[in-house]
């Protein structure tokens, strides 16, 4: 998880999921900010995890989302409500992404 460590460096609060229904559960109970996700993942991946969370009312919707994964996946996400971050990425295009929201 050095992507949370780094993140939490920056001052940002970061509750972490094993997978896609752990997150949605999450996106359940509490409201964030953001939601960094990876498309590949166990049990829900990142796609069907942002469908559901596109779905939510908007006092559970995150105000960004951003999709973490290899390039060629890129063209699936046809959102414009959703960033996308290709893998490998440096963690100043992360940063310049999530714009304001870790200061």
């Amino acid at each position: 998880m050095a992507l949370s460590r780094l993140i939490r460096q920056a001052g940002a609060e970061v509750v972490t999921a094993r997978d896609g229904e752990e997150g949605l559960g999450y996106l359940l109970t509490q409201h964030f900010d953001v939601l960094l996700t990876d498309l590949r993942m166990p049990v829900m991946d990142g796609f069907e995890l942002v469908h559901h969370c596109m779905r939510l009312p908007e006092t559970h919707r995150p105000q960004r989302i951003i999709a973490i994964s290899g390039e060629y996946e890129a063209g699936a996400l046809h959102n414009s409500a959703v960033g996308f971050l290709p893998k490998p990425f440096q963690l100043d295009r992360l940063l310049d992404m999530l714009g304001g929201k870790l200061n």
